[in-house]
């Protein structure tokens, strides 16, 4: 089984990149699944229920969220609907089981889920280890092969940790939410692992936000409305390799696509 996992879609430009991009990825890489970070897809925060039924028109299977997940209120009011949609298990605003699916494909059944890091990240409700440990408890009974784990965190360390103690259970843990790639991808005790998985966003930009505005407000102090920087965009993603015997991943690649002015 082979599983695409897309990294944080950031703003138009990111949606407009994946959509250009995802169905001859999926031809190129023989994708069975296709996972993607959605929480900044709307505008830099959060996700509407329009743009979630875009993502899974185009052929995304699943999408994960971070600490932004609830920035669009109508969340709320769309997430019994929103059955491909994987929140945060710790987020403090968690108001729905959305935050595990069991999936089952080609004999293997695994479980994805979604854990917000503790260190700089506000919205968490407890640390990421003791709230992997709690879906743990709370999904045995569904005995899933492994588990497949969005970690949405802001330090190297703590996700590089997480993995290393929990590679007994959890097979694959993806790092997100910092928007650069890192070049670390790696199979741990049998864990396929990134600290971080990229982002879909504005290649010009401050993690996809716009330049200019990011250093009034950080620099200057000034005011501003959060604008998400525009224009051609880098494509971030790994693909996961699973051995279909032994149900373990076997390797782990980072894929990355700048625009051709910016391609080496």
């Amino acid at each position: 089984m082979r599983i695409l996992f897309i990294g944080d879609i950031v703003g138009k430009s990111g949606r407009d990149i994946v959509s250009s991009l995802l169905y001859s990825l999926k031809e190129r890489y023989k994708a069975d699944l296709i996972i993607a970070n959605g929480e900044n897809a709307a505008h830099g925060k959060g996700i509407t229920y329009k743009i979630y039924k875009q993502f899974l028109a185009q052929g995304i299977d699943y999408i994960t969220m971070g600490n932004h997940t609830y920035s669009k209120a109508e969340i709320n009011d769309h997430m019994a609907e929103m059955d491909k949609l994987v929140v945060p298990y710790n987020h403090i605003k968690r108001s729905s089981d959305n935050y595990y699916k069991l999936i089952e494909f080609g004999g293997i059944r695994f479980i994805l889920t979604n854990i917000l890091g503790n260190i700089l990240i506000g919205e968490s409700s407890m640390d990421a280890p003791s709230a992997f440990i709690e879906v743990l408890e709370q999904t045995k009974n569904l005995k899933p092969d492994f588990y497949f784990v969005d970690l949405h965190a802001e330090t190297t360390a703590e996700k590089r940790l997480f993995a290393e103690y929990f590679c007994d259970y959890a097979k694959v843990v993806i790092g997100t939410h910092t928007h650069v790639q890192t070049a670390d991808e790696a199979i741990i005790n049998g864990c396929a692992f990134i600290t971080d998985s990229g982002m879909c966003g504005a290649y010009d930009s401050i993690i996809g936000r716009d330049v200019d505005e990011t250093i009034q407000f950080h620099i200057n102090k000034q005011p501003t409305r959060y604008t998400i920087a525009e224009g051609p965009a880098i494509f971030c993603g790994v693909l996961i390799d699973i051995d279909d015997k032994t149900k373990t991943p076997v390797s782990i690649e980072r894929i990355q696509i700048r625009p051709k002015e910016n391609q080496d």
